[in-house]
């Protein structure tokens, strides 16, 4: 039997003025990539992209700080039901979205590749790492968030316990950098989990987010 993708009809309205970024499709390939093909990332492009978002750190919440927590917020409102316990924040940044998924789990472990983006957050607990090799044990997230990060998804797989979800989320749609179709995220976490998964997506402001449950 197939996936099953539920839709759920818009609640946050779009806004104008919606930014472009330039890189969106230069990145949207890379996270095509590394979802379907993680042996292709290697060290030098972690650490490429570990001093890329250094360099943004300092400007980073005043250039998205506004747009990227309410398409997170609509899919925490209306994802669910969601587990209780811990989650993992993969690509948290400087906390922007911290603070919503500690609404709902706890504790919450941010963890970016960017020292300078961790150094920015007030997250109570957050650990540097390539998301390509989370320094964590088996099946100990019943959450694992990512908001504008990549998938790895053997990674998420692993660490994510029975009954855990893995919400996602792009704070600019088909136009954010990270984009991923709800399709390909369930190909990648179905080849990586070996057991097939259902989703609910929707639209939110700028954005879009799927929230993913295995079977």
């Amino acid at each position: 039997m197939g996936s099953v993708i539920q839709t759920l009809p818009r609640a946050v309205a779009s806004p104008p003025g919606k930014p472009v970024r330039a890189e969106a499709a230069r990145s949207q390939e890379r996270a095509r990539r590394v979802a379907l093909e993680p042996g292709t990332w290697s060290r030098d492009e972690a650490a490429a992209m570990a001093a890329e978002f250094d360099a943004m750190a300092a400007s980073w919440e005043g250039d998205r700080g506004g747009y990227r927590p309410p398409v997170l917020a609509d899919a925490l409102a209306r994802g669910g039901p969601f587990p209780a316990g811990r989650a993992v924040e993969i690509a948290s940044g400087t906390g922007l979205l911290t603070g919503l998924i500690a609404a709902l789990w706890q504790p919450v472990l941010a963890v970016d590749l960017s020292r300078g983006m961790l150094a920015r957050s007030a997250a109570r607990h957050r650990v540097q790492a390539d998301a390509s090799r989370l320094p964590l044990p088996d099946g100990c997230a019943n959450a694992v968030v990512i908001g504008d990060g990549p998938l790895f998804a053997g990674e998420v797989a692993r660490v994510m316990a029975d009954g855990a979800v893995l919400v996602w989320s792009n704070a600019l749609g088909a136009g954010a950098p990270f984009h991923l179709r709800t399709e390909l995220l369930i190909d990648a976490m179905t080849t990586a989990a070996g057991r097939p998964w259902d989703a609910t997506t929707s639209e939110a402001y700028w954005g879009s987010w799927a929230v993913l449950r295995a079977r």
